[in-house]
């Protein structure tokens, strides 16, 4: 048997002993304990799962009862006459035990015998000259209670799992106070603080509840229905922001008490989105009524379509017959196909072909013949693993006409063997249709943006145009001069005649940027050099950037950095962001105007270009407000050129953000880049 210290406890059932029967402290009269007078006390002892062991000075046992002996397979008394040195001989720790005991010292130990385990305790008796006399051995069956303190011990580290890594915000605190005993990782995340500022503090202290009669409220409807769900609140969390939220709470019994358990999902996002789209709503209903009832005759198709596509899916449920009538009258195109890809099933019939011709013939004679190779590899890989694998491709329609169809393979799986495959495939032509119509608003919207800007900037052009062209008018009437008065020769009109030339090269640069930036086109997606891009757009604003008497300072990465996108929806951007960097410094003092423009790779390896002004700034929370639709602070302004510059970024896949210096504003580009064909994610 083994044995191990266990921590001090209420020593009961010794005291019970030595209270009871006072006259017990030497080993000389524990051999009476059983006589006539002392049999109530052996029938008591026969009933808990105790050992008791009497042993003298000798170490012979002169006393074994108690009902846990029959759990180690002995009777009562059995243990009677035997000499524990011998018994215990090959253990050599217990032996050490009783040789304690028996110089007097009072030992507690925890002790194992197969699945059981006791804990026991050694009592030397005294004689009268107070040496020791033997010892009394309490053994306590703890068997269950030690199983039931493990299987405590497992649960909870079970629940310290779920909670810690639980991918919702979760929090435990005291019902009636508030106060955090236990938070998770993803609880700290959204609250943008660490464990140590929020444990010991109560839910008030941080503003984790806007009033003590909302928590109140809660409190009230768990106890009453036990729990509350998707409770909608604002937070204002420790950095200041505010946080929409929807609680859910419950009551659990932790570390031996009753708390408040509550987890936390952070819709504040979707919220600031819901109330963006209203906004947009209200200034655009005008423009978009007629769009609207488009819209809503879209849906009502939809919703037709859905109907019938919920129809189908319920009869599916239902009898063989069933099933083949309503898969035949499915508004989708649904095939059976086997590995070699010939047709077993297919539920609509193609004008001109009958039926029966369709069925045994590859599917692949009825594609565009460039998807073929792709379509063969994805229905091997659904034979070989299973997996359901998408592709897009071109195909037949009912009518006979080519239509674009978005196709879903899985496997038909029957007893653990896949002996088809299933191919739905639905008809998008209508929605590639739709996202690319919202490609060209989205362009011609930027357009209109341009136009506006340029239109802003026409005095100033045409000023950067009347330069050239003026040089070019004194040059030439110069040369005449020269010409009719017969003193000069025509190697003296080479040089002005070289500089009419280069006026007239700049004046045509000028206009074939300004029509370039202005020019209605499709939007482009190639590889673009940003630092090219970014010296484009200052060329555009040469004459803007001398007038507003503004220093522009570029530290431009050495090497190219490349990004794929549309060069003069970028350009716009850069354009916008320098015009109202101008117009922030224009109560400026002329030697404080400073521009800083930036392009290099962040952190991540992303392409990132920074414009830093030195003007009036951005007043606190005015960061999302400036992506206002309408929103300007401008005399003159729309509100709308923010707005469209943040939608072109987001288009190719980067971020704008804005930042606020001691001195100025800062506006951040950035995008992924691109590795030759390939294009990194933000």
């Amino acid at each position: 048997m083994n044995h191990n210290q266990s921590p001090d406890h209420n020593r009961l059932s010794s005291r019970i002993l030595s209270e009871t029967f006072p006259e017990l402290q030497s080993g000389e009269l524990l051999q009476n304990i059983f006589d006539s007078d002392h049999q109530l006390l052996r029938k008591i002892l026969s009933i808990p799962p105790l050992i008791i062991w009497a042993v003298d000075r000798h170490g012979i046992v002169t006393l074994s009862e108690g009902g846990g002996l029959n759990r180690l397979g002995f009777l009562p008394g059995e243990w009677v006459g035997k000499s524990i040195f011998k018994e215990y001989a090959d253990d050599p720790e217990l032996i050490e035990i009783f040789r304690r005991t028996l110089n007097g010292e009072e030992l507690q130990r925890r002790r194992t015998a197969g699945a059981l385990v006791f804990d026991v305790e050694y009592s030397p008796f005294f004689d009268g000259q107070g040496h020791v006399d033997g010892f009394l051995s309490v053994a306590i069956d703890i068997t269950e209670k030690v199983a039931s303190q493990e299987e405590l011990r497992r649960s909870e580290e079970r629940f310290s799992k779920i909670f810690q890594f639980n991918p919702i915000a979760m929090c435990i605190t005291e019902i009636d106070t508030g106060v955090f005993i236990e938070v998770n990782e993803k609880f700290l995340t959204a609250l943008q603080c660490n464990r140590e500022y929020i444990l010991g503090k109560s839910a008030f202290d941080i503003g984790f509840w806007p009033s003590k009669e909302s928590r109140r409220e809660m409190i009230e409807k768990v106890q009453k229905e036990g729990t509350a769900r998707e409770l909608s609140f604002d937070f204002i969390i420790p950095n200041g922001t505010r946080l929409c939220t929807m609680l859910s709470a419950v009551q659990i019994y932790f570390r031996g008490e009753t708390f408040l358990l509550s987890c936390v999902k952070d819709v504040t996002r979707e919220q600031s989105a819901l109330e963006e789209l209203e906004k947009l709503n209200e200034n655009l209903e005008a423009r978009v009524a007629s769009r609207t009832a488009e819209l809503e005759h879209a849906h009502a198709i939809l919703n037709e379509e859905y109907t019938k596509r919920n129809r189908l899916y319920n009869a599916l449920q239902q009898t063989e017959a069933k099933w083949r009538s309503l898969v035949t009258n499915a508004p989708d195109t649904i095939l059976t196909l086997d590995q070699a890809g010939c047709i077993l099933f297919i539920n609509h019939q193609i004008e001109s072909v009958n039926m029966d011709d369709i069925i045994g013939t590859p599917i692949f004679s009825y594609m565009n013949q460039s998807h073929i190779h792709k379509a063969r590899e994805k229905l091997q890989k659904v034979f070989d693993s299973g997996m359901t694998q998408l592709m897009e491709t071109e195909g037949l329609n009912t009518e006979g006409k080519k239509t674009l169809y978005s196709c879903r393979i899985s496997a038909m799986v029957s007893e653990e063997k896949i002996i088809a495959a299933m191919v739905i495939a639905t008809d998008i032509t209508q929605q590639k249709q739709a996202e690319q119509e919202l490609v060209r608003r989205r362009a011609e919207l930027a357009h209109l943006s341009r136009l506006s800007t340029m239109g802003e900037l026409a005095a100033e052009l045409s000023h950067e145009l009347n330069q050239p062209l003026a040089a070019i008018n004194n040059y030439t009437n110069g040369c005449i001069r020269r010409i009719q008065s017969g003193t000069t020769t025509l190697d003296n009109l080479i040089e002005p005649l070289e500089e009419m030339s280069r006026q007239a090269q700049r004046a045509s640069e000028t206009i074939k940027r300004l029509r370039r930036h202005v020019q209605k086109s499709e939007v482009e997606q190639k590889i673009l050099d940003i630092n090219a891009v970014i010296q484009n757009s200052i060329a555009l604003l040469e004459h803007e950037i001398q007038r507003n008497a503004v220093t522009l300072q570029m530290e431009l990465s050495p090497g190219p950095l490349r990004i794929i996108g549309d060069a003069i929806q970028i350009e716009q951007v850069l354009v916008n962001l320098l015009l109202n960097a101008f117009e922030a410094m224009s109560e400026q003092p002329p030697e404080e105007r400073k521009v800083l423009i930036q392009s290099d790779q962040d952190q991540s390896g992303n392409l990132m270009i920074s414009v830093t002004d030195s003007g009036i700034g951005l007043k606190k929370g005015q960061e999302k407000s400036i992506f206002e639709t309408f929103y300007t602070t401008k005399q003159k302004g729309l509100g709308v050129g923010l707005a469209i510059s943040q939608t072109i970024v987001e288009a190719h896949g980067g971020k704008l953000t804005p930042r606020r210096n001691k001195q100025g504003a800062s506006f951040i580009l950035t995008f992924p880049v691109a590795h030759g064909d390939r294009i990194s994610v933000i």
